[in-house]
């Protein structure tokens, strides 16, 4: 009987976290949703953070960290990086916790033997893991669990009836205790995946089952029930959690690497190919030739190869330079960067962004389509790497523009980017957020807010104008940074006032229009100071003239 209960106790502990404990569980969850966000490298220094205050929790202590450890290795498994995760093996294979089984360990090790080419190692794991979870308390659920692991397996070596033989057992496992069904998420999903995922097993299309399950996922909102600020629907459907850390990111995760390497040496071979018929029409001097084969090299590359990308950016610019005219951007292009300003204005910048890749994407010779891009990823930056994006698009607007001041001006936001990015990176590793407490950066300092405010957008002509006034004439003296930073610290409050009233945006752009004006025509408004000056002089000279 003591030992029921100590068996039930840790299953409670272990399985339904969300019962208990829950300022340490929502910074788990945070951290999972950082993997879920493809964050990999955060969610792991997460998980390590976590190890010291989850020690520390009365009685259930050893628990968590023994969950931890399998969390951990999970993602040291994404990141690659197999050496650190057999610290967290180990531990999963020897937990702390008399209350705890080390099926997690057989489950990790077993996933690394896969990673490194072991299959017949990996199934030895999965052998040890069908017997050890044949005993104890909740035993159904674990073989159920494990089956599915050793299916995803089969799926992934293309083992068809293998794989449906293991989920159908999973399906038909007895999973139910104290009169509560322990597989109520996972027996829907995984009666979805023996009905679209393992028919397509052995039609070499890793693609496609990858986007069948992405479906599934989607359908059965299991991605959504983690992160619910319903409790009661976060307890009842926190099983998702399994899903996701156990499938999903476990033996599946292989099957998503398998069809990006098949995907990058296809689109690699066909853009080197594509490089190559470049450099021969450059030879022959086809100058148009080589410029459509640098732009269809650039239209196939992944949106991740950021090399290739700019290599045939580079070339597109190598032969504008040499005096080629570039063809003028498509209408659809125009419509989509349109858009895209008119989505800024009303702040939803991420959907903004994808507007400029689109058409980017179609007309990458367009150099100001780069360059708004880079403000707009500035401006709705989130962490110290999303600098990184908006330095490489900034950079391939320099390599296409043609005009020495705009150049001037790029290259030196990219400076000031450099420079946030370093000091975001600085204080993001003292003091590291979990996803649930980092706040969304919808504004930035380059805004200048009662301008934007006034006008309707960041890309608003006249605010960029007055952003350059700023950039090159203020910040570059400490009268100028004083003044600024007193416009930033006041300015925020009374934009949020002008932006919600029709009449004090009119009457800001009226008060604002002979400022504009003065910054985008100097020498207009030196000519008319000149002629007030000489004016003023004649008047005052013949009034003289007439004394006398």
């Amino acid at each position: 009987m003591y030992l029921f209960l100590k068996r039930l106790f840790s299953f409670l502990i272990a399985v339904i976290p969300t019962f208990a404990l829950a300022d340490i569980n929502d910074q788990i969850n945070a951290a999972h949703l950082l993997i879920y966000q493809g964050k990999y490298a955060q969610a792991e220094t997460t998980y390590t953070q976590l190890m010291t205050p989850a020690s520390e929790e009365f009685i259930s202590g050893t628990v968590l960290v023994d969950m931890l450890h399998f969390y951990r290795g999970t993602v040291r498994l994404i990141l690659h990086k197999n050496q650190a995760a057999q610290e967290d093996i180990e531990a999963a294979l020897h937990p702390q916790s008399s209350m705890m089984y080390d099926d997690a360990g057989y489950m990790l090790r077993a996933r690394l033997r896969l990673m490194q080419g072991d299959t017949k190692g990996a199934f030895e794991d999965y052998d040890t893991l069908m017997k050890t979870t044949q005993q104890g308390i909740a035993n159904g659920y674990r073989v159920a669990m494990a089956l599915a692991q050793r299916g995803w397996a089969h799926i992934l070596l293309e083992e068809q009836e293998a794989a449906k033989k293991d989920f159908l057992a999973a399906i038909s496992a007895e999973t139910t205790m104290l009169g509560m069904e322990l597989n109520s998420l996972q027996k829907p999903f995984w009666q979805a995946v023996v009905q679209e995922i393992i028919p397509l097993v052995g039609t070499h299309n890793d693609t496609l089952i990858i986007k069948t399950l992405d479906d599934i996922l989607k359908r059965q909102q299991l991605t959504t029930y983690p992160f619910t600020d319903d409790r009661s629907v976060h307890d009842e459907k926190n099983f998702s959690n399994v899903i996701l850390m156990y499938e999903v990111y476990g033996p599946a995760f292989l099957l998503r690497e398998k069809m990006q390497k098949e995907k990058s040496q296809t689109y690699q071979a066909n853009v080197s190919t594509l490089f190559a018929s470049a450099q021969q029409s450059l030879l022959k001097g086809d100058k148009l030739g080589a410029f459509h084969s640098f732009v269809n090299a650039f239209q196939q590359s992944a949106p991740e190869d950021q090399n290739g990308r700019t290599t045939a950016v580079q070339g597109m610019s190598g032969i504008i330079r040499s005096g080629f005219t570039p063809p003028t951007a498509t209408e659809s292009s125009r419509k989509l960067a349109i858009k895209a300003q008119v989505v800024a204005q009303e702040k939803a910048y991420q959907e903004a962004i994808e507007l400029y890749a689109q058409a980017i994407n179609e007309t990458p010779w367009v150099a100001n389509f780069y360059y708004d891009h880079a403000l707009l990823i500035a401006e709705a930056v989130q962490k110290s790497d999303d600098y990184n994006a908006a330095i490489v698009e900034m950079k391939r607007f320099i390599f296409l523009s043609t005009n020495a001041l705009e150049i001037r001006e790029a290259q030196d936001r990219i400076y000031q980017w450099e420079v946030k990015r370093d000091r975001s990176a600085q204080k993001q590793n003292a003091a590291p957020q979990g996803p649930h407490l980092a706040s969304s950066a919808t504004g930035s300092s380059s805004d200048c807010f009662i301008a934007t405010a006034a006008y309707g957008s960041f890309l608003e002509p006249h605010v960029v104008t007055l952003r350059h006034f700023r950039d090159r004439y203020l910040l570059t003296n400490a009268p100028g940074q004083w003044i600024v930073e007193h416009y930033y610290r006041y300015s925020p409050p009374i934009a949020d006032v002008i932006r919600e009233h029709s009449i004090l945006r009119l009457l800001t752009q009226l008060l604002l229009t002979p400022i504009v004006f003065c910054v985008e025509y100097p020498i207009a408004l030196a000519l008319f100071v000149v002629s007030l000056g000489l004016l003023w002089w004649f008047k005052k000279r013949s009034c003289k003239v007439i004394v006398r």
